[in-house]
């Protein structure tokens, strides 16, 4: 199978395996199947040097290219041929030689965009009939019960196509997968309790950037389809696997996180809590917090659960599904580092949470990307899980699952050490509302910087007022620590009042304000058919009163604003007006509770002396509707595209460089293919 070749120095011969010197006589132009009809049946028995291929065709020029086309047109063509054959082994090697040969042209391209490869690879004419064939053979293989082997090489050949160019519209292969579709096999390998747990992450992965792909038509078939798959078990498949990679995520950082806090020493835990005692809200700086590359590179996770919830309405109802974790564990990749945790006592797998479903998960995760927003990517992530979020709020049935009291879960929100305020959410089992609310509190209070992260808060805020809009809809009166909330609003607001200066320079806050004080006077107006109890209502104006001079310096900035030559004058002025409501309570309590003080000869008052003043003057307390800052929010699906659009390009164009990158190292794992494919049989 080799031939002795003596080197330059004549001191020894060097072998040559017989795979490279059918290569040297191929890229020289030679028929190399001359003589042998039996050729290529031997030729894709010898395992390829995939090195080799893509370090020639990167030595050659274009012009050289051309020259050799009719020798990589036949072997594109015998490639495709060999996967009718029974032999596992021929198909492998023939992926494997297809995948490099069309990588290695598309990188060619890269270079040189006026480099039109797909003529090298097929006679022009024939371009529609072979592609539609060779991705015919390509259903066949995801759908047929192949080995592993088989299903994991052809995801990774129609990714390489996908991914060849950075954006998917310059890409001009894409026409053919969107007229010879691949969704129907690829949604079956996610509705298989098997094959989901080995080809489920490529086959989304596939789908997602097959999807944000721009046709002629204006219309992309793969959207459409999905928007119409109604198949239970192919959409819990598709969340499993979301959740799966999310819930990985979580095991990892809480893994750093015990790591880290038992480094810690009695001199860090004694700083933590002095600088929780001295905490001072407008004194909130950056964190310097460091989030592990992998949380950085769910991007295309992100955009699939994006994708779902967006599109597809029938998704809605596997948010809540518990799912088993048998496939999952039995996964090679999993087993290895499911060991590794169960080493460590202080952590547990996923199997523990018997509880465990996509939107506990995906409430995990956000805590951890949402702790820092500094970089690009962070940032990215960060405001298209807001995104997420804001469409999940904004669909009824979710919403009712969310507020269903019989769905309860435990969520566990992580948050960093160097966090100091002092809002600690209850850890008890709640609806799934009830933990929304925790996460966006915890994003409220973390990012309180200079450089303030106005789009995520503005989303943020929007999410609160979607959830309160839903409860006074339907009369719904969840079970929640409301202060919790009010008390961070309020908080929010004195720190966009203390560095108005400094934050109105390159921000409209005051459209933030307009938020968060129409979430005041939805609960002002609708208090009664919200909060769980009389008592709630009453705190809501304790706590109104108690710092009423925080909505007296807002009003006196806004007002300010609003009387000047200024760019953020109309906001100002709206936001002066949403003030009226919350002034007059104000207003009309503040003389009261003094004069009962004078009265009672009383300089210090306790909380239930005060709320007793509330309660006796409801009566003489007049309020306006206010309609125009209330809003009912409704959905409105096309500002929620347009907001959302210009993120999802920009991370699509991340993922599909990052996936490129995982397809090129894993261009040299052909040896242990080999020594597992024992492994990787028939799982039927």
């Amino acid at each position: 199978m080799a031939f002795r070749r003596r080197s330059t120095s004549g001191s020894k011969p060097q072998l040559k395996e017989k795979v490279v010197q059918i290569y040297e006589s191929f890229f020289k132009g030679e028929d190399v199947s001359k003589d042998n009809d039996n050729f290529w049946d031997e030729f894709f028995l010898l395992k390829p040097k995939i090195s080799y291929i893509e370090t020639e065709i990167e030595k050659l020029s274009i012009e050289q290219l051309i020259t050799l086309q009719d020798n990589i047109r036949l072997l594109f063509i015998k490639c495709i041929t060999t996967f009718e054959c029974q032999h596992q082994l021929r198909i492998i090697f023939s992926l494997k030689t297809l995948t490099c040969l069309v990588s290695s042209l598309y990188k060619k391209f890269r270079i040189n965009p006026t480099f039109e490869f797909i003529s090298i690879l097929v006679i022009p004419k024939d371009t529609d009939m072979v592609f539609e064939n060779l991705l015919g053979k390509c259903n066949i293989m995801l759908r047929e019960p192949e080995c592993v082997v088989v299903k994991d090489l052809c995801l990774q050949f129609l990714l390489t196509i996908v991914t060849g160019t950075d954006n998917l519209n310059e890409n001009p292969s894409l026409r053919h997968l969107m007229t010879n579709s691949v969704f129907e096999p690829l949604t079956e390998v996610l509705s298989n309790n098997i094959y989901q747990t080995y080809h489920g992450y490529d086959s989304i992965l596939l789908l997602t950037l097959l999807m944000n792909v721009e046709t002629a038509k204006k219309t992309n078939p793969y959207v459409v389809k999905l928007s119409l798959l109604d198949k239970e078990d192919t959409l819990n498949g598709y969340s499993q696997i979301i959740r799966w990679s999310l819930e990985e995520i979580c095991q990892q950082y809480r893994s750093e996180e015990i790591a880290q806090y038992s480094n810690n020493t009695w001199f860090n835990t004694f700083t933590s809590v002095v600088s929780n005692m001295l905490f001072v809200p407008e004194t909130i700086e950056e964190h310097n917090i460091e989030l592990p590359q992998e949380i950085r590179s769910m991007s295309g996770i992100l955009i699939a659960l994006y994708e779902a919830v967006h599109y597809n309405r029938n998704f809605m109802t596997t948010l809540t599904h518990c799912h088993t974790s048998n496939n999952y564990e039995s996964h090679p990749s999993v087993m290895q580092q499911a060991q590794a945790v169960t080493n460590n006592p202080d952590l547990k797998s996923p199997s523990d949470n018997q509880f465990s479903n996509l939107l506990v998960t995906f409430f995990q995760y956000c805590s951890i990307v949402m702790q820092d927003t500094k970089t690009e990517a962070n940032a990215n992530n960060s405001m298209l899980c807001f995104v997420i979020l804001s469409s999940i709020t904004d669909d009824q049935f979710a919403n009712s699952l969310m507020h269903d009291v019989n769905l309860q879960f435990k969520v566990d929100l992580y948050r960093s050490p160097t966090r100091r305020y002092m809002f600690v959410p209850d850890k008890s089992p709640k609806p799934l509302a009830a933990a929304l609310l925790d996460l966006m509190i915890e994003f409220m209070l973390g990012h309180m910087m200079k450089k303030l992260p106005l789009d995520q808060y503005m989303k943020c805020i929007s999410i609160i007022h979607r959830i309160i809009c839903y409860q006074k809809r339907n009369s719904v009166r969840l079970c929640y620590n409301w202060k919790d909330l009010w008390s961070s609003l309020i908080t929010l607001l004195k720190f966009l009042m203390t560095y108005e200066h400094q934050l109105s320079q390159d921000m409209n806050i005051y459209d933030l304000g307009i938020q968060i004080v129409n979430i005041f006077n939805l609960f002002i107006t609708y208090g009664d058919m919200l909060l769980p109890s009389p008592s709630s209502y009453d705190e809501l104006y304790y706590e109104i009163i108690r710092m009423h001079t925080v909505f007296d310096n807002i009003y006196v900035l806004s007002s300010r604003n609003s009387s000047s030559v200024s760019e953020h004058k109309l906001s100002a002025t709206k936001l002066s007006n949403c003030l009226i409501n919350i002034r007059a309570i104000i207003n009309h309590y503040i003389p009261k509770i003094d004069n009962w003080l004078e009265k009672n000869s009383v300089t210090t008052p306790v909380g239930e002396e005060i709320l007793e003043v509330v309660r006796n003057n409801y009566d003489t307390l007049t309020l306006k509707l206010l309609l125009d800052c209330l809003g009912s929010f409704e959905s409105n699906k096309s500002n929620h595209d347009l907001s959302s659009s210009s993120l999802i390009k920009l991370m699509v164009s991340k993922v599909v460089k990052d996936t490129r990158q995982s397809l090129k190292h894993s261009n040299t794992d052909l040896q242990q293919i080999l020594q597992n494919f024992s492994l990787y049989t028939n799982p039927s």
